[in-house]
């Protein structure tokens, strides 16, 4: 008879065994049903796309063993006809975000952090960011910053267009509708954000999207002593061989990067819009401005599926990335997204009861959908959206470059393409 030492320690070996064949049995129905129903899939978002006018969209999946499909629709532009595919060049603004909370982690990983300390003694410049009021003006903060509160979006740092507090005391400039650059108070530290960052809560009070994930961006530069875009390549896109990824990349891989559109208001007529993005990029941004391709970002997507590691590399331990997995946010605190475009069947933003973890949202109710409680999911302003669900081992994806967000067109065919995908998996 086994001893209860013995019988924890054959338990031990075990565990992780089983869990190996689960996630085995668990990857190959998926990839089967997913390769099974690929014909209906098709015919069903054909359809759609053939009705929709949407210039440059790329939709997809990728599962953890690595199958991918990937549809394509519309030219580079409204001016060429030439196709997009897998390996067009998107700006993911702020897909950029799982990028950076994976770069935070890394460092949390290694010692050189911690997910739960007070910022200001690593990073003393947040001191100078002070709370907003109602009135226009400022208080101290009561309590620190953490890196949790950060990657959380439950700092208090705030978007001008998530905030009203914030948009009343930001100039915008009405043509582009983003705010009019700012001249840093002599004195104060220039986070090179264009304009500078503002608090409008306390940390932990509440959850708003804002430019925390940024501002994490700044700490991960200052403990590294790299900038982002280098430290992205030697510690994600070169591992895991992401070869079209980064804030600079070279012109040959420019060339494969899409114009902007801009949907005219009433309308609904396609323009190509301004180049908004410096190029070359001198000082890099954490919560967003990122190129990439759906291809890279599959394999991005895929590494996490696979609890960090890729192709025998590591990137992140497992244990670091079942945080991205799970709910980190107070049981008080859900995602409040304003809605952004009225009158839409189904919108990414109108949405008060999600949760959210160290990297994206997490779904709670599906009420628009065949998504599954508790998938990840978030997007990037310029219509690029995926979700990611690490039980199934499956993550979708649609990249397409057009202002303004949340685009009635785009959403549908990514929330059609993703209801397929789930219909197959049911």
């Amino acid at each position: 008879m086994l001893t209860n030492t013995a019988m924890r320690s054959h338990l031990s070996v075990l565990l992780p065994l089983l869990t190996l064949v689960s996630c085995q049995s668990t990857d190959s129905w998926t990839s089967a049903r997913l390769e099974e129903s690929s014909a209906a899939r098709a015919a069903e978002v054909d359809a759609l796309a053939e009705q929709a006018d949407i210039p440059n969209i790329v939709l997809g999946y990728v599962t953890r063993t690595g199958e991918t499909e990937f549809f394509s629709y519309g030219g580079q532009s409204i001016e060429d006809d030439a196709p997009v595919d897998e390996d067009t060049l998107y700006v993911i603004a702020s897909m950029t975000k799982a990028l950076t909370a994976t770069a935070a982690l890394q460092l949390v990983e290694a010692g050189d952090l911690e997910l739960d300390e007070p910022l200001e003694e690593v990073f003393p410049e947040l001191k100078q960011v002070q709370i907003l009021l109602e009135d226009g003006t400022y208080r101290p903060p009561v309590g620190p910053v953490t890196l949790r509160h950060l990657l959380t979006h439950t700092s208090g740092f705030a978007y001008f267009f998530s905030s009203p507090k914030m948009a009343s005391v930001v100039e915008v400039d009405p043509i582009s509708g983003m705010p009019t650059p700012e001249v840093v108070p002599e004195g104060q530290y220039d986070w090179g954000f264009g304009i500078q960052p503002r608090r409008v809560f306390d940390a932990g009070e509440g959850w708003l999207y804002g430019r925390g994930v940024g501002v994490a961006g700044r700490v991960v530069e200052r403990i590294s002593g790299l900038d982002l875009d280098t430290y992205f390549k030697r510690n994600i896109f070169e591992p895991l061989g992401m070869s079209s990824s980064g804030y600079n990349v070279s012109p040959e891989l420019m060339k494969r990067l899409v114009p902007l559109h801009m949907r005219t208001p009433f309308t609904g007529d396609l323009t190509i819009a301004p180049d908004m993005r410096p190029a070359p990029m001198e000082r890099f941004y954490g919560g967003g401005d990122l190129i990439s391709t759906p291809r890279d970002y599959a394999t991005f997507l895929r590494c996490l599926m696979n609890g960090g590691a890729l192709g025998g590399v590591r990137i992140l331990g497992s244990e670091w990335v079942d945080l991205f997995f799970s709910d980190q946010l107070p049981t008080e605190l859900s995602v409040q997204l304003e809605p952004f475009q009225e009158g839409a069947d189904r919108t990414f933003t109108d949405e008060f009861d999600d949760k959210h973890s160290l990297a994206w949202a997490l779904e709670v109710g599906a009420e628009d959908g065949l998504r599954p409680e508790g998938v990840g999911y978030w997007s990037g302003i310029f219509n690029t959206y995926y979700t990611i669900d690490n039980e199934r081992g499956v993550a979708v994806f649609a990249f397409s470059q057009l202002l303004p967000f949340d685009d009635p067109e785009v959403y549908e065919l990514y929330r059609t393409y993703e209801d397929e995908v789930y219909r197959a998996l049911r």
